[in-house]
């Protein structure tokens, strides 16, 4: 072999081992991009996870900084409530919740049960359903509050907690007979496109029902600010009761 035909080759095996390693290098940016897990700005490397509620959202606003704005756009004492939410005294009652709805059938957001006071006959209607999905079960529970729902997608559950008008969040009659519970998520998407139609359930069928949220917030790894804002909610509730709890529940899903 010529010695040109040695330096070719030589010079090739130098090129190809150098485009290995560069390749090599976006390859591994481009994993640790997507994983989230690449280099923040100014080449530092990434930090420990974020605390809930300290990320900020699209709008720039974080929940901590969100929840506080409307506690105090309806009149509660902000130091109060940051003081509550910092405590995290409500984590236990938001974790038995949960635990509770998903004992009862519920396995996602919002997770819909028609309840009948009376019978403690229950209906699981998953799902942020047409408003006409709804009024048709309830309907067919006021005429027959121990029947089975015609919907074959809406099940019959048991396990349901009984409402508990001095404790639940409730809005409405609380004599009514019939009871809505609606287990949330305050970042669920779903709960924000369903939350319209129960207020048109409530409108259209004023003393006959009533709506009780109870807390759901799904896993960090899917909804990283359902757990503070379930937290917040609780504490709403407690410095300005329930009116004040479903002013901010509104809000939250506007």
């Amino acid at each position: 072999m010529s010695t040109s035909s040695s330096s070719y080759h030589a010079d090739k095996n130098i090129w190809f081992g150098v485009s290995m390693v560069l390749i090599g290098i976006i390859v591994g940016y481009i994993f640790a991009v997507a994983s989230g897990h690449g280099l923040q700005p100014g080449g530092q490397a990434p930090n420990a996870p974020a605390a809930p509620g300290s990320v900020p959202s699209q709008a720039g606003e974080t929940a901590t900084a969100k929840m506080t704005r409307i506690a105090d756009e309806i009149g509660l004492n902000t130091d109060t409530f940051t003081a509550c939410l910092n405590s995290h005294k409500f984590t236990g009652k938001v974790a038995a919740e949960a635990a509770a709805g998903s004992k009862a059938g519920v396995d996602g957001t919002p997770g819909n049960i028609l309840y009948s006071m009376k019978t403690k006959t229950a209906w699981l209607i998953s799902g942020a359903r047409p408003l006409e999905s709804f009024t048709t079960a309830i309907d067919e529970m006021i005429k027959n509050p121990n029947g089975k729902p015609s919907d074959a997608s809406i099940s019959v559950v048991t396990n349901v907690p009984p409402v508990d008008v001095a404790n639940d969040h409730v809005r409405g009659n609380v004599q009514a007979e019939i009871a809505l519970i609606e287990y949330a998520d305050y970042q669920c998407p779903f709960c924000t496109r369903v939350h319209p139609t129960l207020q048109a359930v409530m409108q259209q069928y004023g003393d006959k029902i009533m709506w009780v949220h109870r807390q759901f917030p799904l896993p960090p790894s899917m909804h990283p600010d359902a757990q503070i804002f379930a937290e917040g909610s609780e504490c709403i509730a407690e410095a300005g009761g329930n009116e004040a709890f479903w002013k901010f529940t509104d809000k939250m899903y506007e």
